[in-house]
């Protein structure tokens, strides 16, 4: 019977070192490896990493000013903390990865000043992130304020979304509708690292 050992090469502290024998082609037909011989050690150092990449994280510098309620308004992160492969662009605020898979993907907001107005009924929010800039969000986070005018609210809005590759973008959202007829609304989104956020990773092919 031939056996899965003596057809790989160990060193004398029993790693395996090479295992070319060990393809199909060279296995005599019909020949099934010994189990009794277990699994061999193997060298980590041989063995390849996977990495969370691409990956970026980006963040809002400076107020993004006059947003006009009552609709989604896209949400550009204007700098960024990490971009592995130059993937998203800070003038759009759109990640376009050039690797297809499945991304985790988060954007944290935060509105200010929407309920400055005196004319001004907001008491509801919501953020999320759109596939293409089109249609409804993939994932939205829907903020009930209970009362109008709220000064500044932040939430998070997270989701997993595959993305081709090749022309797929992902780019974050706001929305603050009125729940009065005086007219829309203009309203800000602050300016800082901690506040406003724009994040994802590859998760998998």
């Amino acid at each position: 019977m031939t056996r899965a050992r003596d057809l790989a090469d160990f060193n004398a502290a029993g790693v395996l070192t090479s295992a070319s024998d060990l393809d199909a082609t060279n296995l005599t037909s019909g020949t099934i490896p010994d189990g009794r011989y277990g699994a061999p050690t193997f060298n980590g150092a041989n063995l390849t990493h996977v990495h969370n990449t691409p990956h970026f994280r980006a963040y809002r510098s400076g107020n993004l000013t006059n947003l006009v309620s009552d609709g989604w308004r896209e949400v550009i992160c204007n700098a960024e903390d990490s971009d592995s492969g130059n993937y998203y662009n800070s003038t759009t605020g759109r990640f376009t990865p050039q690797s297809a898979g499945y991304y985790q993907v988060q954007f944290t907001g935060s509105a200010i000043n929407f309920g400055g107005q005196s004319t001004a009924a907001v008491q509801q929010l919501m953020y999320g992130i759109k596939k293409n800039g089109t249609g409804d969000p993939v994932a939205v986070n829907y903020i009930d304020l209970a009362s109008s005018n709220v000064q500044r609210f932040t939430a998070t809005v997270s989701t997993i979304v595959y993305l081709n590759g090749v022309t797929d973008y992902v780019s974050p959202y706001v929305y603050v509708p009125r729940i009065d007829t005086s007219g829309s609304l203009l309203f800000d989104i602050a300016g800082e690292r901690q506040y406003t956020n724009f994040s994802a990773f590859k998760l998998t092919g």
